[in-house]
């Protein structure tokens, strides 16, 4: 992937949060000081930190598409996803780095669309996500190759357009050997994406998209260190749909992986459902997000398709480098028809719910929050967040 380090603004964002690097200011060389620096004890330098919003399969069925049409009515749009982001919006705005995970390949121009099994969905989606607060998305995933190298090519210039840095893909081998970067609050932060595979179809080139290989991760993680990152993340498409609990291969990579001094948060995606979050080697492991966005409903009978979590982690600087500080949760529930993404305590405080969708919500919230905490995240302080009114956001 190529470089970012471009401010990021615009897009409807409410403020610039991934900023190119400045130099300090220095006071002119003649200016004396108001104080004698002998004469006071040295400032204890700030610790840097940051937030990071992370959030699950962003997977568009046909049924979103169309929906997205009716949206779009009387603008110059064709489809307008935006309405299905804007309950999220707040909570993904308020991160400093909001990462989603875009698996499906976005079409060029919005010709020959398909679902399920194999697709190609509008690239108005890079849009709405850039609306909706997302600064970065990893698109390595089982679908990554659905419609080949121009496929590829056609996402990632989707998100270019759309101000929305990307990893996992790569329409180059130059750009495949580049790291993404992101500065985020002054510190330079890397991003890397890997699926655990690809339907059955093959990359025209191996480079083309990531696939999970334990010693070619830890070989990227140290190169992004070697390159400046001073906190790595690492997005990984695995497990198996519709499982709420980790399976030995992923706990197999995970064993692999924590351990790494160059690896230092692993988030996780593709099961379709939420899996739990857990630490190993004193690394946060998320294993699963679920479906953020997707046409799947529980009603065809896998509980919890329509379940998701916005992870949210605060990063803070201490004496060996940065580390996780703090994990919360907001449990999100995606509603059949409008497609819009809810969060789900905001949705049971408010008045406007109506009174035969509120059962569906507490099952979700209980869903989730079971689940998520099922390996005993919450005994080290893992909790979900409530609404945005109560967190002040």
């Amino acid at each position: 992937m190529a470089a970012s380090w471009a401010v990021i603004g615009g897009s409807g964002r409410h403020k610039p949060r991934i900023e190119v690097a400045r130099a300090p200011h220095q006071a002119p060389a003649d200016t004396a000081p108001l104080i004698d620096p002998a004469d006071q004890a040295p400032a204890k330098p700030e610790k840097r930190s940051f937030t990071v919003a992370a959030t699950g399969d962003i997977l568009l069925h046909s049924q979103l598409w169309e929906q997205a049409a009716q949206y779009a009515q009387g603008s110059d749009q064709s489809y307008n996803f935006r309405p299905m982001f804007a309950e999220v919006r707040p909570v993904l705005s308020a991160a400093d780095l909001a990462i989603c995970h875009m698996e499906t390949p976005l079409s060029a121009n919005d010709q020959n669309l398909s679902s399920f099994p194999v697709f190609n969905v509008p690239n108005e989606i890079a849009d709405a996500v850039a609306w909706a607060g997302y600064d970065e998305c990893s698109t390595a995933s089982n679908h990554s190759i659905d419609q080949g190298s121009s496929g590829v090519g056609s996402t990632l210039d989707a998100l270019d357009a759309a101000g929305v840095s990307h990893a996992g893909t790569a329409r180059s081998a130059e750009e495949a050997r580049h790291i993404t970067f992101l500065r985020v609050n002054g510190v330079k932060v890397a991003h890397l994406s890997y699926a655990y595979g690809f339907n059955g179809f093959t990359p025209e080139d191996p480079w083309e998209a990531n696939s999970i290989q334990p010693w070619k991760i830890i070989e990227d993680a140290r190169r992004a260190r070697q390159r400046g990152s001073e906190f790595t993340i690492v997005s990984l498409h695995w497990g198996t749909e519709y499982v709420n609990d980790p399976t030995y291969p992923q706990r197999q990579v995970v064993d692999r992986l924590a351990p790494s001094k160059y690896v230092d948060l692993i988030i996780g995606h593709h099961a379709h459902v939420v899996q739990p979050i857990d630490r190993y080697s004193n690394k946060v492991v998320v294993f699963g997000m679920g479906n953020f966005l997707s046409g799947m409903t529980t009603s065809l009978g896998h509980p919890g398709v329509d379940d998701g979590v916005i992870v949210s982690i605060t990063v803070t600087e201490g004496h060996s480098g940065f580390a996780v500080s703090k994990v919360a949760y907001t449990p999100t529930w995606v509603e059949p028809g409008t497609w819009h993404i809810l969060p789900v305590a905001a949705s049971l405080d408010s008045p406007r719910t109506p009174d035969g969708e509120r059962p569906l919500l507490e099952a979700s919230w209980a869903r989730t929050t079971g689940i998520v905490e099922s390996l005993g995240a919450d005994s080290w302080g893992v909790e979900p967040r409530r609404s945005p009114k109560r967190q002040g956001y």
